[in-house]
């Protein structure tokens, strides 16, 4: 497995990451020996860098982590993300979560109705975003718990909106975690090109995670390494597929999702991709498809994005 450097820090994450969005949600249906599993096999195959949120599983994935990783820490960069609490719907869900997970894992359809559920959750009031500093500390220290470690390698504000900028308070909140040792770079898991700017411009901010696509132009993600910042992608997979990368994945005997990981892992501003899955296999395919794209010429691909 590859490792690159994430901007002028210390870490060398491998080029694929394991993204646990979905390791302990209801929708998986995983059940947590599977998601121990899943990572133990992710550490096997190379992968050191694991991504994680607080929300994720509402909470569980943070856990599930902490186990899996428990008496290898060294091992493995890890990053998790905060900026997001829990409404009432939301608390209510997450106490009914277990008994949710049983008797919904053998109907696939009604697993698809708690994963929109999911997608609308803010919306629907089961979470709300909170980038006070008071609950920055606090969610924090309560990752750090359920990962059973005392640090995190990266932490990430958690999609805050476009025109979100760090208050006095929440810079001194966090230079003071930092100073700390609770967190060693923070970053912003980024929903807007504005985000991804304020990454570049921020000494305090040192690693944007992003979407970087054949058919999206890059211009704001690939300035980042020349100030110092990484570049994670995430949602790698997210918008599917079109007409022009259909065309070129035949031209070239591959999938279109191969198409699309081998793109990504060809630019030189990428740090570290992302890829979530709950199967080992699709993990391996996915190393498999990192591999076997190395010599294409996915420049060309890139000279006919439009736009």
């Amino acid at each position: 497995m590859e490792h690159r450097a994430l901007g002028d820090t210390d870490l060398r994450p491998s080029l694929l990451g394991l993204g646990t969005s979905r390791l302990t949600s209801v929708s998986s249906g995983l059940s947590r020996r599977t998601a121990l599993d899943l990572v133990s096999a992710a550490a096997d195959l190379g992968i050191n860098f694991i991504d994680t949120a607080d929300i994720y599983g509402q909470g569980d994935s943070e856990v599930v982590i902490g186990e899996a990783i428990r008496g290898r820490r060294d091992r493995f960069i890890v990053a998790t993300k905060a900026g997001y609490r829990f409404g009432r719907t939301g608390g209510m869900l997450k106490m009914a979560k277990p008994l949710l997970k049983r008797v919904l894992r053998p109907f696939r359809h009604a697993r698809t109705w708690v994963a929109t559920v999911r997608t609308n959750a803010e919306t629907t009031n089961a979470i709300a975003q909170d980038f006070s500093p008071g609950y920055l500390v606090t969610a924090i220290d309560a990752s750090l718990r359920r990962l059973r470690t005392d640090y995190l390698d990266i932490l990430y504000l958690h999609e805050p909106p476009a025109l979100f900028d760090l208050s006095d308070e929440l810079r001194a909140a966090m230079e003071q975690i930092r100073r700390a040792g609770k967190v060693r770079y923070f970053g912003i898991a980024a929903a807007h090109d504005e985000s991804v700017e304020r990454v570049r411009r921020d000494p305090l901010l040192r690693v944007a995670q992003t979407e970087v696509h054949p058919w999206c132009p890059a211009a704001s993600q690939s300035a980042l390494p020349a100030a110092g910042k990484g570049v994670v992608v995430h949602r790698v997979f997210a918008h599917g597929e079109e007409q022009r990368l259909d065309e070129f994945a035949r031209r070239y005997a591959i999938t279109p999702r191969q198409a699309i990981l081998g793109y990504v892992a060809q630019q030189p501003f990428v740090s570290s991709i992302l890829t979530g899955t709950t199967n080992v296999g699709h993990l391996r395919e996915n190393i498999a498809s990192v591999v076997s794209t190395r010599n294409i010429p996915f420049k060309e691909l890139a000279e006919r994005c439009p736009g």
